[in-house]
């Protein structure tokens, strides 16, 4: 098998790894309740900290008038909080609330605990293998700068 071959039977590989763990990771997702508009919001204001509506439309890719919904739908629902920021009052500032950041990190969970259970089928040799090719990929990964290659 040449490199090309290799490549496409590993990216195809990945495909199939993620199609299959997407659906427990879409499981989890539904039970918590949230659209997929609110729950994306509710992860971007919590791995932020705190943003605005324009810093929130701008990484969801829409107007601020288009986030207004969803957040007054993750305040309604005590995930997110809304305040005034003292620096500018005509600016509001979003905030996760203790509950919408215990939703974000049981789903981050979820999914290291699903990850951890996949793992432990595999046997010693295996999770070395693995863990040899994880590294070197890390490692592609942040060398690579955007330059493409045949």
């Amino acid at each position: 098998m040449d490199k090309t071959q290799s490549i496409k039977g590993i990216v195809e590989l990945q495909r199939q790894a993620g199609r299959i763990l997407g659906q427990y990771a879409a499981t989890v997702w539904i039970d918590s309740g949230l659209t997929l508009a609110q729950l994306k919001s509710l992860f971007l204001i919590t791995k932020k900290g705190s943003t605005n509506f324009k810093k929130l439309a701008e990484a969801l890719g829409v107007t601020p008038a288009s986030v207004t919904r969803i957040v007054d739908l993750l305040v309604e629902q005590g995930l997110v909080s809304r305040r005034e920021d003292p620096k500018d009052r005509r600016m509001m500032v979003l905030r996760p609330t203790d509950k919408g950041q215990t939703i974000i990190t049981n789903l981050r969970e979820s999914g290291i605990n699903r990850m951890t259970r996949i793992l432990m089928l595999l046997n010693l040799e295996e999770l070395d293998a693995l863990s040899q090719g994880l590294s070197a990929f890390i490692r592609a990964a942040k060398a690579y700068k955007g330059e493409t290659h045949p």
